[in-house]
């Protein structure tokens, strides 16, 4: 589609009185870097923020390849397609129900947009993890509350799923879209039972983070012809830019063209994971659970005498670069283009780390209990702020986001009170080596 267009256009040798400015010349392109198929809306070529041609097609196939009624390619991540979808649902209604755990792209709209929120209420297992939402608590505000949309994040960080088809028929009985913070979920497809895990009114995925396209390539996917497709559009073209990347939509493109390959790739990583969780740890131990992704690799720290930011570093030292470390565990992300040896060296890596390591009791999890509210986000965003030390904040009203990153997910949002606990909490992890959203032991509250 678009590569072969292109191929065909560079070989009829058109010179480029257009930007982008570096002009294909060869005397600069450096090989590593794709000059010579970096263009930009020229004759022929649409125009993704008003499509009409070979993006429509690309749209049409995503769209078929996701079972959905409508795809809308963003080559501003997942980010532009959350900013765009809830500024569009959110014009009448500004009254919102999210799960806690949401990216902080989301709480961003909240701000932007001036929004009214509620949380589902979420459990965490053994290990600190969120691994689920309350159904009966979602029902409860569905029955007492109109929202404007239900926005939830599956799979997530973490890789836990949702039962998004139970999610899904609350919110049709209550008359309310679903929206489904879906980044980490471009391959959920690739699994024999999805439609338990793929069931909405739109979602947001990134085709970069779980498959081949280059980031930050994604798209918004629509399956409610009730929703008004051309105000999500319209607001797409509003926070993406008006330069969309080529490079990545001809990376779309050629995910696209390799999506038949895909299932037979996923077979073997299925094969590589089976290998991986069998090996024997007598201290770390691998989080697993029939309702989580297996590509995310969960390694806790809980019953040895190391945090997980050790652990994170113990692994760097042999080449092995992670996703993330929380307190007690660290995230390692596998895709159907992982190699064997990808697999082997972790292999080797952990067992070695393994046997240096003793028992002990490194239990510390976050509790993830909502904090009291006193101010809205946006109402607490304006108000003027100072710096205090963490340890002088309790009882005062937070006016940042408090969050580790990654994944960027907020502990404490604007608005919200400094209590005992939390303080604790945030102390030890900057203590253990955590890498938190503020600086010097310093956090920002309403004055």
């Amino acid at each position: 589609m678009l590569i072969e267009k292109l191929d065909k256009y560079l070989d009829e040798g058109y010179y480029p009185f257009h930007m982008p400015a570096h002009k294909r010349n060869k005397t600069l392109l450096n090989v590593n870097l794709p000059y010579d198929r970096d263009l930009t809306e020229i004759r022929d070529f649409d125009n993704l923020n008003k499509p009409k041609s070979i993006f429509v097609t690309m749209e049409n196939i995503l769209a078929k390849i996701y079972k959905a009624k409508e795809a809308i390619i963003s080559t501003n991540g997942s980010t532009c397609g959350i900013l765009a979808t809830i500024r569009s649902l959110s014009k009448k209604n500004k009254k919102i129900l999210i799960s806690r755990f949401a990216h902080k792209s989301v709480y961003n709209a909240i701000e932007l947009f001036k929004l009214e929120v509620d949380y589902i209420e979420s459990f965490t297992n053994e290990y600190g993890l969120i691994s689920d939402i309350n159904y009966d608590d979602l029902k409860n505000k569905l029955k007492d509350n109109t929202y404007a949309f239900v926005m939830v994040t599956s799979p997530t960080y973490e890789g836990y799923l949702l039962d998004l088809n139970r999610i899904h028929k609350l919110c049709k009985k209550y008359n309310t879209p679903l929206v489904v913070d879906m980044a980490h979920g471009s391959h959920i497809h690739l699994y024999q039972d999805y439609n338990k895990y793929f069931s909405y009114d739109l979602a947001i995925t990134s085709f970069h983070k779980n498959l081949s396209a280059l980031t930050p390539a994604a798209a918004v996917l629509i399956n409610n012809n009730k929703l008004d497709i051309k105000e999500i559009r319209r607001n797409m073209a509003i926070f993406q830019t008006s330069s969309p990347s080529y490079i990545i939509c001809q990376s779309i493109d050629d995910m696209i063209s390799s999506h038949p390959k895909f299932p037979i790739l996923k077979e073997n990583l299925d094969i590589n994971l089976d290998l991986l969780y069998k090996i024997k740890l007598n201290n770390l131990e691998f989080i697993n659970d029939p309702k989580k992704d297996k590509t995310k690799i969960l390694i806790s720290t809980q019953k040895t005498n190391i945090s997980a930011y050790k652990l994170r570093d113990l692994l760097y030292e042999k080449k092995i670069e992670i996703e993330m470390a929380q307190a007690s565990y660290v995230l390692l992300i596998a895709s159907i283009f992982d190699k064997k040896e990808g697999f082997d060296r972790l292999k080797n890596a952990l067992e070695a780390i393994d046997k240096n390591l003793k028992y002990g009791h490194n239990n510390f999890t976050l509790k993830n209990i909502l904090p009291n509210r006193k101010m809205k986000i946006s109402e607490a965003m304006e108000k003027e702020k100072k710096l205090v030390e963490i340890s002088d904040a309790k009882g005062k009203i937070c006016g940042q986001y408090i969050y580790s990153y990654p994944p960027g997910i907020p502990l404490l949002v604007p608005g919200e009170v400094f209590d005992r606990d939390l303080i604790k909490e945030l102390s030890y992890i900057s203590e253990i080596g955590g890498n938190l959203s503020y600086d010097n032991g310093k956090v920002l509250i309403v004055n």
